[in-house]
């Protein structure tokens, strides 16, 4: 049985292993990662309970662990059922700082009596001033919305102030993660830091009425995380909402004068559309019906003829800039090509696993996880022996040093060449006149003119 008594004592092996983790996540993994609130966030050696959306197994924890600048090992809190494939993984997850939990379907009996032990530990964890994170939704969700709050969470936070004769001095920290796109590297990552708050305001109803003080607080917690983000709440046209966020996002932050560039935008125009188009489904049903309709229609007809709404957003690009994009590409390729020979193997090493996932959150999680703990490291070795044995040390030095620097190249000029590709199909539909492609046209501009009726498509 493992031990998890010591599992929020400083671990520097932990500490060297996150500064490699930190810089791969943060510089390699994420095109740019954007922090909102940090002054939020309390010093540390106050005890905090951090609370967020699940939206990207585990590169949701990861993103809240390398948002502190400081020294501290959060210990996370997760479901108890992955500690149960094997001893193996139930020690990594031991050595990542994270506790298990279990809800009555994942585990037996024992299992689920095992939680009062998590929640006496947890309460230890705070009372010794240390940061405890959480999911409270015991589960990550498929989209962005969000589901009740479980009672995990509370009981946590109240068997804290309980051991404490109520006089710890705790806050929870609200926080909300957003990507541009959850499934993929090279994406955008806003974390969102709300204001810390107590609940010190339930005390009393606990004594008496634990399970009221229970769900009154989760739903405060609940109403913090959620003002700080987007949440669906019309789970059935999910897919036309986010079509919706997607062709609206662009003249959102135009009209909010906005920073085009920044992944925080992009979120906040989200939240505002959703805002909009839910006020459209309560005063005009019968727009709302047209609207879902055009947002369906919209989605099928990109993926028919292959295209992505930005392109539309674009000005039209002249036919000399896409032969002289063409020549960039020829001069770059032999760096692609190098890139792509020595690099091919570890970036795609995920692939056969990411294919036969059952659930697509995990897929970044594969995605980040396994090269970097794994294949990237061996690859290079092997490729520095490999070297070497043909060579000298300098040679092996600068050949695996010019492997790695061409990993960006490739991965760039692969993304690159895609969106140049959607850029040609864009100009021939254009040009020709193409009937489906007018009929996108038409559909988008019927769409933000229901969306923006003042302020025009």
């Amino acid at each position: 049985m493992i031990s998890f008594d010591k599992i929020n004592e400083f671990d520097r092996l932990y500490h060297v292993w996150n500064h490699y983790f930190r810089w791969a996540h943060n510089k390699l993994y994420y095109k740019q990662i954007q922090i909102i609130g940090y002054e939020n966030l309390p010093p540390k050696g106050y005890p905090i309970f951090v609370i967020s959306n699940h939206l990207n197994a585990l590169m949701d924890p990861l993103a809240i662990l390398y948002l502190f600048k400081d020294k501290r090992q959060p210990v996370f809190i997760a479901r108890g059922d992955i500690f149960k494939k094997s001893d193996f993984i139930a020690k990594i997850l031991r050595f990542l700082k994270i506790l298990p939990t279990f809800r009555s379907r994942d585990g037996s009996r024992s299992d689920v009596r095992s939680n009062e032990l998590t929640f006496d530990l947890a309460a230890r964890i705070l009372n010794e001033k240390g940061t405890l994170m959480m999911f409270p939704e015991a589960g990550h969700q498929q989209g962005r919305y969000f589901v009740s709050f479980k009672k995990g969470f509370p009981r946590i936070a109240f068997r804290a102030a309980e051991v404490s004769d109520y006089k710890l001095d705790f806050r929870i920290v609200p926080m909300y993660i957003y990507y541009t796109e959850q499934h993929h590297c090279g994406e955008k990552q806003v974390v969102v830091i709300g204001e810390p708050f107590s609940i010190e305001e339930f005390y009393e109803l606990y004594k008496t009425e634990p399970n009221r003080a229970y769900l009154q607080m989760n739903e405060k917690a609940r109403e913090r995380v959620r003002a700080l983000g987007i949440d669906v709440t019309d789970h059935d046209h999910y897919s036309q909402y986010d079509t919706l966020m997607t062709v609206c996002r662009s003249k959102e932050i135009a009209l909010q004068k906005l920073p085009e560039k920044e992944p925080y935008s992009a979120l906040q125009a989200d939240k505002k559309t959703v805002a909009r188009v839910d006020a459209i489904k309560e005063n005009q049903p019968e727009t709302f019906a047209e609207l879902m309709d055009l947002a369906t229609e919209y989605r099928a007809g990109l993926e028919k003829l292959r295209l992505r709404d930005w392109l539309f957003d674009q000005p039209a690009i002249a036919f000399k800039t896409l032969i002289l994009k063409i020549l960039l590409y020829v001069i770059g390729f032999p760096f692609y090509l190098f890139g792509l020979i020595n690099n091919f193997i570890p970036f795609k090493s995920p692939n056969p696993i990411t294919r036969k996932l059952k659930d697509q959150a995990f897929a970044s999680t594969v995605n980040f996880a396994l090269p970097v703990i794994l294949v990237f490291p061996l690859w290079y070795l092997i490729l520095f022996i490999v070297v070497l044995c043909l060579a000298n040390w300098w040679i092996a030095i600068l050949y695996v040093a010019a492997t790695f620097a061409c990993l960006f190249l490739y991965f760039r000029y692969k993304k690159s060449f895609i969106k140049f590709c959607g850029q040609w199909r864009y100009r021939c539909y254009q040009k020709k006149g193409n009937a489906a492609f007018l009929r996108l046209q038409e559909l988008r501009q019927r769409i933000r003119g229901i969306v923006f009726p003042i302020e025009g498509a």
